[in-house]
């Protein structure tokens, strides 16, 4: 312990940004935490987690969009398809419609009704299946079921004397012939429908509704474009499989998986190369951060914590308009540990005190070792009688500690405190100054004894006008 009043660094000073305060029942945790994993493992397998996250993506991506791309080709085959189909219809509709009239212009047919004929007008009405009606009376009969019919009318330039009427049937032929004039994908085909119900090509009666280019048929999903035939309730739905379509791309997402699950076993032997340099990278940042704010021998918060700490708290019990509790402890005759024993027993004692006063202390305290053989404890919210029952606990635990030396040698130590209360001494070096007044009457009162600050001494004024060089951090 040195003569002399110290002072503590001005707020900012060495202050890291972003510093998250420790308790130092944590700093006793973190000491005696095992990872199980080195560091060079757990960034190789945090670098292979995040590449295989990233391939993971951009293969989805690119099967995505390779699906979506085969859907749109599809898309257009069969709104193209569906449009030529149509056509083709209303091409057969009017060929029906020329067919019928060359038919009713034929000399055979009207010399058959000017004659009265019944056995020629039967044979031309089963020879083109025709029905003729002539004298109220029909000949012949058009195919049965949903058709379309195109009526020619006969006259003698006046009157009519018949009508003839062709029909073709609206059933899987005449479906079966518009795909065969139609290009559509391999898989496609056509479905025609009235007022939105299968008449030919698919399970005749079922509903259908084409919907965002889908339509759905006994549980099964097709790529659906539809046209509508003019001048009918009719349309012509072109279709194709989901199934098929999907098909198509499998080869695709086939090649692009084989090409994820190398890039994959790539990354696995390549993650403990890239591994090595940043676990020592972030290594580096983490010890210097420690280094920055706690002891290297203890592993207590350092002066620099101290004054981070202890300005924030001031600031917070001025706020809330609690106290603030501030103990200095000196263990008593260190030098002759160090000239009795040698340095190295020395340290085991600084560690042992150490970790005493981390263990006794709570989680919203701090322990701090200032350097040597000196040592500070924060108390949040404590009044000066809580401080000083406490730092009583801490003196009778340090008197009864016992540090072993070896095989063969025990050392037992005091310490005399000195306590300072907020909001008595309102700032950080007025509350520091008096604590340190404080535990120099107990130094000179016998040692091993708390000594507290009520009020403010004369020679504490005296002293802060010699100031001694402050103790350095360890």
């Amino acid at each position: 312990m040195r003569d002399g009043t110290r002072s503590l660094p001005q707020p900012g000073d060495g202050r890291a940004p972003g510093f998250v305060d420790a308790s130092p029942t944590m700093l006793s945790r973190a000491r005696t935490l095992r990872v199980p994993a080195s560091p060079v493992a757990r960034y190789a397998t945090l670098v292979f987690l995040l590449a295989a996250g990233l391939i993971g993506t951009v293969t989805f991506a690119l099967d995505r969009s390779a699906r979506n791309s085969t859907w749109r080709e599809h898309s257009v085959a069969l709104a193209g398809g569906a449009q030529v189909g149509a056509s083709s219809f209303q091409s057969l509709h009017t060929s029906l419609r020329i067919e019928a009239t060359q038919l009713a212009t034929s000399l055979a047919l009207q010399r058959a009704i000017v004659r009265h004929d019944s056995v020629a007008l039967r044979r031309i009405a089963a020879a083109r299946h025709a029905r003729i009606d002539i004298g109220g009376r029909s000949i012949g009969t058009l195919p049965p079921g949903q058709r379309i019919v195109s009526t020619a009318s006969i006259t003698d330039g006046v009157r009519r004397l018949a009508s003839l009427s062709l029909a073709i049937p609206l059933d899987g032929r005449v479906v079966a012939l518009l795909r065969r004039a139609t290009p559509l994908p391999s898989h496609g085909g056509f479905l025609l429908t009235r007022n939105g119900r299968v008449l030919a090509g698919g399970p005749a009666g079922e509903r259908v509704v084409v919907e965002n280019g889908k339509v759905s048929l006994r549980g099964t999903q097709f790529a659906a474009q539809a046209a509508s035939l003019k001048g009918t309730q009719l349309a012509l739905v072109a279709v194709e499989p989901m199934s098929s379509i999907d098909a198509l791309s499998a080869q695709y997402r086939r090649l692009l998986l084989l090409a994820a699950a190398v890039t994959l076993l790539l990354v696995a032997f390549a993650a403990r190369r890239i591994a090595r340099p940043l676990a020592a990278i972030v290594g580096d940042v983490a010890r210097l951060s420690r280094q920055a704010h706690t002891d290297a021998l203890t592993g207590l918060a350092n002066r620099r914590e101290l004054t981070v700490r202890l300005h924030d708290e001031l600031e917070r019990a001025a706020r809330n308009e609690t106290s603030l509790s501030f103990v200095v402890i000196d263990v008593d005759d260190f030098k002759s540990i160090n000239d009795g024993h040698g340095h190295q027993a020395g340290d085991e004692a600084i560690k042992a005190v150490a970790q005493l006063l981390a263990e006794s202390v709570r989680e919203t305290d701090l322990a701090v070792r200032l350097g040597g053989e000196e040592f500070v404890v924060l108390l949040p919210g404590a009044r000066l009688r809580n401080a000083k029952a406490t730092a009583e606990k801490l003196r009778l635990a340090l008197e009864e500690l016992e540090i072993r030396i070896g095989n063969d040698v025990t050392l037992r130590l005091t310490a005399s405190l000195g306590i300072a209360e907020f909001p008595t001494y309102a700032t950080a070096d007025a509350l520091f100054s008096a604590a340190d007044s404080a535990l120099y009457q107990a130094k000179r009162a016998g040692k091993n004894r708390v000594a507290t600050a009520t009020v403010q001494r004369a020679s504490s004024t005296a002293r802060r006008k010699q100031p001694a060089p402050a103790p350095s951090a360890s």
